[in-house]
Order: structure tokens, then sequence, then C-alpha cells
């Protein structure tokens, strides 16, 4: 019998996470389950060929370099990013420190472990209601750490005290109030409602320069009335080429079907402004991320042009890129898995500490 680095229990779970999260209920996914990636295989690794078919059926782009969930989440990320310093880089409301030359939503409050915080003072809970009322105009209010598909953001619609202290209260602590964004007419005629982003991706090789990872970079738009840009919310995503030129081609998880962009929106020939200009923001930006040589920015562009962060992810999704452009990383693939195959790690037993603050802990059992 074969051994591979990555174990039967971690293989298993990466079918079940793409059948949960990717597939379309529809694919037979059992018609080459049990063929293995040449590719993959030859490096130590176990990937099913069913990655390879799901994703080619969708972009018609076919190879055995896909990667699956659990060689990616398992031994990739760890290779690339350093874990344990993960949850502290990815607190929203260190944005402006981290990346003080890039332009980021107005912020009016922080909520930082339960501290208030209003032009870098820290105030009173009143204090932040104040704030928030003398601010006014369109803002947006969402929590700052372990989030994603924009889950917690919402639109601040009432500013009584009364009503601003119950939503404040609702939402505890770690948050952000910020202004609402102005995106750029072009990027927001794709749907009026939401803050259209996009997704783009950069990698820091050994060498220890950053590159811009294309084609995966993509345009996603939330549906009719949502302010999210999710697919969740009846969004879609489109790639988006090297020039900035949006394709027509919307694509969405758990699906097999390929739509239009304009039959959908009405929209054609988009082609994102300053798209250079962005690609250059976030390779500079990338460079204050020592630790991580991996990262999937999320970005629009305002309506003079310039790039506006969003938020930036340390442990980006790749299925929407397989599933739109084929195999991650492209040339870069043979370098990564490299990497991924030195990953060490030593299994525990473990029971999960959570507290009231939101810190929690692993206490081992030897």
């Amino acid at each position: 019998m074969a051994h591979f680095i990555n174990t039967n229990k971690e293989y298993y779970w990466g079918d079940w996470y793409f059948k949960d999260h990717v597939m379309d209920p529809m694919f037979d996914y059992k018609a080459h389950k049990k063929e293995l990636s040449p590719y993959y295989e030859q490096r130590g690794f176990k990937v099913s060929m069913m990655f390879a078919d799901f994703f080619s059926q969708v972009n018609g782009i076919h190879s055995d370099k896909y990667l699956s969930m659990d060689v990616y989440y398992f031994f990739v990320v760890p290779a690339l990013n350093r874990y344990d310093f993960i949850n502290a880089y990815l607190d929203k409301n260190i944005y402006t420190e981290l990346f003080p030359n890039v332009k980021q939503p107005a912020t009016i409050v922080k909520n930082i472990h339960g501290h208030f915080y209003h032009n870098g003072e820290e105030i009173t809970a009143d204090q932040a209601v104040t704030a928030i009322q003398q601010a006014g105009g369109e803002l947006m209010i969402k929590p700052t750490v372990e989030t994603c598909n924009g889950d917690g953001v919402e639109q601040i619609e009432l500013f009584g005290t009364d009503q601003l202290k119950d939503m404040l209260a609702q939402y505890k602590l770690n948050f952000i109030v910020q202004e609402k964004v102005k995106q750029h007419p072009d990027i927001q005629r794709v749907n009026p409602t939401s803050l259209n982003s996009m997704r783009l991706y950069t990698y820091r090789k050994l060498d220890g320069t950053c590159v811009f990872l294309y084609p995966y970079a993509m345009l996603r738009y939330g549906g009719k009335g949502a302010i999210k840009d999710n697919t969740s919310k009846g969004g879609g995503t489109c790639l988006i080429d090297t020039n900035g030129l949006v394709d027509d081609k919307v694509y969405r998880f758990k699906s097999l079907s390929v739509s239009s962009l304009k039959q959908e929106t009405g929209t054609e020939h988009l082609v994102i402004p300053n798209y250079h200009g962005v690609v250059k923001t976030l390779l500079d930006a990338h460079s204050r991320l020592p630790y991580f040589d991996f990262v999937g920015w999320d970005v629009t562009v305002l309506p003079d042009g310039e790039p506006l962060l969003i938020e930036f992810n340390l442990v980006p999704a790749i299925e929407g890129p397989q599933l739109m452009a084929g195999p991650m990383f492209a040339e870069h693939l043979d370098e990564v898995v490299d990497r991924a195959r030195r990953v060490e790690c030593s299994k525990v037993q473990a029971n999960k500490k959570v507290f009231d603050k939101g810190s929690s802990f692993y206490l081992h059992m030897q």
C-alpha cells in the first residue's frame, strides 16, 4: 500500500468539504473518485481526480494539477503562512496601522477587545454613540475578527441613542463603524446596491519577490437589492484579464452551468479603472506582511480611480479560482507543492477553551 503525506482522514475531509461547499449536487463525483492524480501522486500526496473532473467540466481546462481541499488547507497554507500569527493580523481594526499608505474606508468608531476608539483615542460607549450620530450619512457596521462572506455586515439605518446602543450591544466587541464606500461608477453599474469587489491573489516566491497571480483575479457582485457581493446573496463572479477587462462568463459555487454578465446585469465591455494601479498597490502592501507568502485581497476602486482596500485574507479560498481559471498557482505550483511537502505537524488530543472576551486556547492532553 502506498504511503501518502496526507492521511486518509485528511483526504476524506477534503472530499466532504468539496461536496458540501463547491460541488454541484447533480455532478457524478463517483466517476473518477478512485482515480488518483499522477502529478500529486509523484509528489507524495493522495488527490482524487474527481476534483479535476468537476472543475474541468465547468471551465474546460483539463489537468491533473487541481489542488484538493485537504492538501491546500492542511499543507499548502501552513507551508506559506504563519498559522500562529494569522488571527492577530486579520483584525480589521489594525488595517490602518498595517497599511498606512493604502486607501481604506473612512472609520468613525472602532471596538477592539471591548474598548472603543475614535480618531486614535479611547472613548466611552456613550461617546461612541455620539461620534456615530455626529458622522451621520451612510454608515456600515461590521465584525472585525473571525468573519467571512460578509457575515454581520449591515448598514446603520437608525441613529437614535437607544437604537444605536442596542445595535452596538448586539455586536458586543471587535467591530468597526465606517462610512459606506462610494465605488467607481463603472464598477457600480454591475449592481448598484452592493459593494462590488475584486479578489486578487499575490504570492511571495522563495527568492523573496512578490508576484500577482494571474489568471485568478475576479470581480464579485451581489444580487439584486443586496449590499454584499457574495454569490450566496444571488450575485456572481467573473474573471478579470491582465488589462482589467471583465469576462462575460459568470460562475457560481455548486453549479456546473455558466451564465452571462450581459444577460444578467446588462453590463458588457467592463474594464476595471486603474487596474494596473490596483495590482501595484497590492504588491507593495504584500511587502508589509513578511510572515505570509500567500494573500487574497478584496479591493475596489473609488470614483477618482484610487484603489481601496476592503480586507485581506491569509487563508484565502481557492475553490473559486480553480472553478474559473484552472489549477491554482499556475507556473508557481511546483514550488508551492515542494514547500507543502516539507510541512510537518504533530497531532495531539486537545480540548478547546473559549472565554467571554472571545479568546481561546487549546489545553493539550498528553
